[in-house]
């Protein structure tokens, strides 16, 4: 345990970007325990705009947040404009979400539909729920995911801020390594994993969302 302390203590997190603390983390981990502790790489703004794009279509999970295209009474983004041949996609094509009634993707000619190609918003659905899990979304794919864009574009076009990792200020470390060093920390009687990050000015802010826990999930403090 002194050990630990003492190789933690060398580094003072104030004035420190959220980079250099994650480094510095990573740093001593290796030295301490010898242990590699990976960061979770694919949180691209095609990545998270995708995802956005499909959570916003099925469920809208935000509070204060709605599309900007919804049917009356509703919070997600309408078939109608998600479908809409007219519409322009940011960032990302249609054909990464939108399914024809036989799973295909959809094609169109200038602003119209081709005949037979048109999408089906049953088929729409399942194909967005199957990127939603298969990225490892929380609830089962219901957790919310933020926006890749600064701000959000089409088709949804809402307020929600653009997603921490992609302006560098968390990160998702591998949740088979978290687990390591958690048990690690645990059969030396060292201290927690939290205790631990603090000393280099990071936390797990989500560590205990009542919806969503991401105990992988790591920010900075401040300052």
């Amino acid at each position: 345990m002194a050990t630990i302390a003492k190789a933690a203590q060398t580094f003072v997190p104030t004035g420190k970007t959220f980079r250099q603390r994650v480094d510095a983390w990573l740093a001593d981990v290796q030295k301490v325990y010898g242990l590699t502790v990976r960061q979770d790489s694919g949180r691209t703004v095609e990545w998270q705009q995708r995802l956005h794009i499909c959570h916003m279509f099925l469920y809208n999970k935000y509070n204060t947040t709605t599309p900007a295209s919804v049917d009356a009474g509703k919070r997600t983004i309408s078939w109608a404009h998600l479908s809409d041949p007219k519409v322009v996609w940011a960032t990302i094509p249609f054909t990464d979400i939108l399914r024809t009634k036989t799973n295909g993707m959809p094609t169109k000619t200038g602003n119209v539909w081709t005949k037979g190609a048109e999408p089906e918003q049953t088929a729409t659905e399942k194909r967005a729920k199957e990127l939603l899990t298969t990225a490892g979304i929380g609830k089962n794919g219901q957790a919310m995911v933020s926006s890749g864009l600064k701000p959000c574009g089409e088709p949804c076009k809402c307020g929600a801020g653009r997603s921490k990792h992609l302006e560098g200020v968390a990160v998702e470390m591998n949740t088979a390594d978290i687990g390591s060093l958690t048990q690690k920390l645990t059969t030396t009687k060292a201290e927690t994993l939290d205790k631990y990050l603090k000393k280099f000015g990071l936390h797990r802010p989500l560590v205990n969302h009542p919806e969503s826990p991401e105990p992988w999930h790591i920010e900075a403090t401040t300052p």
